[in-house]
C-alpha cells in the first residue's frame, strides 16, 4: 500500500471539484486522508466536506456529456431523445432515474438495505443458493449505417446472470456485425464483455457499489412518491 505522501503528490494538481468527486468514490484509507489534507489546505474544513462532496456528486449527475449517448445509462440516445436542463436521455425512465439518483445522494449509508437485498431470494428464479447482485449483459444489433448498443443491468443470482449473458452473447454474435462502422467496432467489444461477465461471481465481501446505488435509489424513490404524490 502506498503511503499518504505518495497520494498527496499524485493528487496535488487536481482542482478542488475533482478532489471532492474523488472523495465520493471508493478510496484506500491513505488516499482518502491525502484528499482530505489537500482540501484542508484549500480552506475546506472537515465539517464542510460532507456537504461539498454531495454537491459535487449532484453536479456530476446533472452534467451534460455532450454526446449522442444517454446522460444516465450511456446507451444510444440518437433516436427520439428527451432533453431536460441541457441533458440528453434515451427515455422518460432514464430522465426519472437521473433525478431520483440525484435525490439519493442525500441518503446515509445506514438507510440502505443493500445487505438485506443481497441475501434474499433471486427475483428471477427464487433461488437462494448464491448471492444476489447487480449483473450486467451487453447487446449490439446493427444493419448498414444503423447500430444500437446497450449495457443492461439485472438484479439476480449467478445462474440467472450467466443465462442472460449467454443469451446476449448469442444475440450480439448473430445480429451485431452488420453495421458500418460501429457494428464492427462494438460487436467484439461487447462479446468479450459478456464472456467476462459469465465468470464474474460478485459474491464476496461487501455489497457492490452498484447494489448500494440501487438500494439508495429505491429508498429515494419511495421518499419521492410520498412527498410528491
Amino acid at each position: 500500500m502506498y503511503p499518504k505522501e505518495y497520494f498527496v503528490e499524485q493528487f496535488a494538481d487536481l482542482d478542488t471539484e475533482a478532489l471532492l468527486f474523488k472523495l465520493s468514490g471508493d478510496l484506500a484509507d491513505n488516499a482518502r486522508d491525502a484528499v482530505v489534507t489537500l482540501l484542508g489546505q484549500r480552506g475546506i474544513t472537515a465539517g464542510q466536506l460532507d456537504a461539498r462532496t454531495k454537491a459535487t456528486q449532484k453536479a456530476n449527475i446533472r452534467r451534460p456529456r455532450g454526446t449522442i449517448e444517454c446522460d444516465y445509462c450511456s446507451n444510444s440516445a440518437k433516436k427520439k431523445p428527451l432533453f431536460d436542463q441541457g441533458q440528453r436521455f434515451c427515455s422518460a425512465d432514464c430522465l426519472h432515474a437521473a433525478r431520483i439518483s440525484e435525490a439519493a445522494v442525500d441518503l446515509s449509508a445506514g438507510q440502505i438495505g443493500a445487505l438485506a437485498m443481497r441475501s434474499g431470494a433471486c427475483p428471477d428464479c427464487g433461488s437462494s443458493e448464491s448471492v444476489i447482485e447487480i449483473r450486467y449483459h451487453y447487446r449490439v444489433v446493427s444493419a448498414l449505417y444503423f447500430t444500437s448498443y446497450q449495457r443492461k443491468s439485472r438484479f439476480c443470482c449467478v445462474a440467472c446472470g450467466r443465462k442472460q449473458n449467454f443469451k446476449s452473447f448469442l444475440f450480439t454474435f448473430f445480429l451485431g456485425w452488420w453495421g458500418v462502422p460501429f457494428g464492427l467496432i462494438m460487436t467484439p467489444t461487447y462479446l468479450i464483455a459478456n464472456l467476462g461477465e459469465l465468470w464474474e461471481q460478485r459474491s464476496g465481501g461487501e455489497p457492490s457499489e452498484d447494489l448500494v446505488r440501487l438500494a439508495k435509489f429505491q429508498l429515494a424513490e419511495k421518499a419521492y412518491r410520498l412527498n410528491y404524490r
